[in-house]
């Protein structure tokens, strides 16, 4: 059996995918186009907005937004900083003290490490 993939998205786009939320990759044959899993249903994704992985990864994701993308303004309406992070279990934003090492996920309680060396 084949294990299976994962994939987040490095950049923003007309996707509509959280930025550094991972998804199950469904389908990755296509040479331009992988298909995530996002809440049971298929959604193509252009492979070169994408990072793969072989397992799924337990560390919470960090994105770091361009504060004069009209998105940034739209997060931080929302009471995310310009660079917060994604958990890795349950995809919920948060906003991650710069100084931390680990966070607690304020929505599912799981504790992870943080991947502050690979933001996206």
């Amino acid at each position: 059996m084949t294990p299976k993939k994962w994939a987040r998205v490095r950049k923003a786009g007309a996707h509509g995918l959280r930025r550094g939320a991972w998804y199950g990759v469904v389908n990755d044959k296509k040479p331009t186009i992988a298909f995530l899993d996002v809440n049971k249903r298929n959604v193509a994704v252009d492979r070169t907005l994408l990072e793969f992985a072989d397992v799924r990864p337990y560390r919470w994701s960090i994105v770091v937004r361009d504060p004069e993308d009209p998105g940034t303004r739209r997060a931080s309406e929302s009471k995310l900083w310009a660079t917060y992070g994604v958990c890795p279990s349950c995809r919920m934003r948060a906003n991650i003290p710069t100084d931390a090492e680990r966070f607690a996920c304020p929505q599912c309680s799981n504790d992870f490490a943080i991947d502050w060396e690979n933001p996206c």
